[in-house]
């Protein structure tokens, strides 16, 4: 056995109803880690191009990490990984709560599903064994209500489930984790309702061996502490604290990508409008002391009283400054209803806006709603999101995403048709961060801020080891093929360890992780070794990607991002010299003109 990991994955075959243990060669883990480096390879072994995202013979793979045998501050994460029904191509996405934990606590690594039950299922996981029960019962309810249910019904466990959106296969659905946290991109709860999955239970206690338990007690106790002081902003602000910023740099979406500024709104539904009148408290996932969730209760002026999550920045930002509402109480609802449908926010409001000027200008061909989806109309945003849910209506036409959207629009709605690969763009412009672009445009899974995270290296957040050893200037693309691949391979390196990327604001780097990797898994890595699992992990993943007829001719970006604006803060900017900034990653990565990983790139990363 190996350290850090159990050596077991346990395969659930839903359509046959019989759970195995297979074993995982430890040499796998030395060269994928584990998460979604692991995922992807099982993927690309298990599933031919050939099998759809919703087929029965796709896999729906959870997996964890080395970090998942820790209490290292962000070790909370775990990976699912799949075909994603939205765009196609490869998945994955991460979701924190304690699951991640819990499952490694049940004795398992990764857990892949395969099949289709004849009834609603969930599949209950404890200490060495693994059932399916029956879920008749809870299918059709939300996802808080499903968690709920699940929690009375087995105390102290560890749910992730989705609601009706997965459930009506809508191509945003998302997972829900311990009803706050959220495997939200791709549309992984529509792969988990296409096998009539409605959950995953969790419950455990063995703790996993690692290499060197001194070492990592000290390490962990450590940087508990030093991640606490260095990310003290991000706990008492939550990542709402980047909105009001955002829209001060040009950064935040509004009105669909088209305008810059927003200051006051900004204001009213970021800080200081969100403290003030939402009274957040910090809400954090196991073994973290950042707590960048937020938790609020609250009654409104209008006797509205809500318990729950608090919007996050991309909620705000694609529901709110992207649709042009700046009405707090409303987003709040609209956040809510996404949650229990089990929606993803960002697809859903970038959705929204998209609808929202393809009515305006004339562009849906006839397709209207019944009622006034106009800027800043938030009931007529409540209608969409409930439509959108189910597949019905106006809304559904938008249920697989803006590009299939598309084909029931006019050619023109393609110009503002803000996604790359069929994953809507979350909200930061590249017309700020340039490296963006180069991360949105190669992102395996589509438009993605954070499978590169590289806008991160001009806030400060650096990569010495990686050469990244100072800020590049936020407006420039020289350079930033070096910078972007580094960023690239850094967070592949992250969602297969698996750690919270946010840990880096706290001061946890690279050197931190392959320090903590080592005291867990006595590998010995050093950091170069450690980056080119990384760049192993996302070559595999672009292979996949390969299989599925993804080319160079699909890593650009919306016509909207080279439109610079007219005005300030960000006037006259646009990620060029775009195509020979792309060029310049494909060298770095070692991919041919056609945007394939060479066969000596291949060979020397031993795929």
């Amino acid at each position: 056995m190996g350290r850090g990991v159990w050596n077991k994955l346990l395969r659930v075959d839903l359509s046959a109803g019989i759970v195995v243990e297979e074993p995982i060669a430890d040499a796998l883990f030395r060269k994928y880690v584990g998460g979604a480096g692991i995922g992807a390879l099982i993927l690309k072994n298990e599933v031919p191009a050939s099998v759809a995202p919703l087929d029965p013979e796709n896999r729906l793979i959870f997996a964890t990490g080395p970090f998942q045998a820790s209490r290292i501050p962000g070790s909370a994460k775990f990976s699912v990984i799949s075909r994603s029904p939205l765009t196609g191509i490869f998945a994955d996405s991460a979701a924190g709560g304690r699951w991640g934990i819990t499952l490694k606590k049940c004795g398992y690594d990764v857990l892949v599903v395969q099949g289709r039950a004849r009834r609603p299922c969930y599949i209950r996981i404890t200490e060495g064994r693994a059932s399916i029960e029956d879920a008749g019962d809870l299918w059709g309810l939300d996802s808080f209500q499903t968690a709920r249910c699940l929690k009375e019904r087995h105390p102290d466990c560890s749910a992730a489930v989705i609601g009706p959106a997965g459930e009506h296969y809508i191509g945003m659905a998302n997972i829900v984790v311990d009803s706050f946290s959220f495997a939200g991109r791709c549309g992984l709860g529509a792969v988990m309702g296409s096998k009539n999955l409605k959950a995953v239970v969790v419950n455990g206690h063995r703790e996993a061996p690692v290499h060197d338990q001194p070492l990592l007690t000290s390490l962990e106790r450590g940087y508990r502490k030093s991640v606490a002081q260095a990310a003290m902003a991000l706990r008492i602000d939550g990542t709402v604290g980047g909105l009001t910023p955002g829209a001060r740099a040009g950064n935040l979406p509004v009105r669909n990508w088209q305008e810059v500024g927003w200051d006051d709104q900004a204001e009213r539904i970021g800080h200081p409008g969100y403290a003030r009148t939402l009274k957040p408290r910090p809400k954090a996932c196991a073994n973290c002391p950042v707590a960048c969730h937020r938790h609020v209760a609250v009654t409104f002026d209008d006797g509205y009283e809500y318990e729950g999550p608090g919007p996050e920045y991309e909620s705000l930002a694609m529901l709110g400054s992207n649709c042009c509402i700046d009405d707090l109480e409303l987003l709040v609802k609209a956040t809510d209803f996404c949650n229990r449908m089990g929606l993803d926010t960002i697809s859903a409001g970038s959705c929204a806006s998209f609808a929202m000027e393809a009515l305006e200008k004339g562009h849906t061909r006839g397709h209207r709603p019944g009622y006034p989806l106009t800027w800043g109309n938030g009931d007529a945003l409540m209608s969409f999101l409930g439509e959108l849910a189910t597949g019905s209506g106006f809304g559904g036409v938008f249920s697989g995403g803006i590009a299939r959207a598309c084909e029931h629009m006019e050619p023109a709605a393609q110009d503002y048709a803000c996604h790359v690969k069929g994953l809507e763009v979350p909200g930061h412009d590249p017309r700020v961060y340039y490296n963006l672009a180069l991360s949105y445009a190669t992102g395996n899974r589509g438009a993605c801020h954070m499978r590169a995270y590289s806008q991160i290296s001009t806030m400060g957040a650096l990569l010495p080891e990686a050469g990244v050893d100072k800020p590049p200037a936020p407006n420039t693309l020289e350079g930033a093929g070096r910078v972007v691949k580094a960023y690239q391979d850094f967070t592949a390196l992250c969602n297969a360890s698996v750690i919270c990327q946010f840990m880096i604001w706290g001061g946890f780097g690279l050197s931190s992780m392959v320090e903590v990797m080592n005291a867990i898994t006595g590998w010995g890595m050093d950091v170069g070794q450690a980056m080119e699992c990384g760049h192993r992990i996302f070559t595999v993943q672009r292979i996949i990607n390969n299989g599925y007829g993804i080319r160079g001719k699909d890593d650009r970006l919306p016509i909207r991002f080279f439109q610079p604006s007219a005005a300030e803060p960000r006037r006259g900017q646009a990620p060029e010299p775009f195509t020979s900034s792309l060029m310049e990653l494909y060298c770095q990565r070692g991919w041919d003109s056609s945007g394939c990983p060479t066969e000596e790139t291949i060979a020397a990363l031993g795929v």
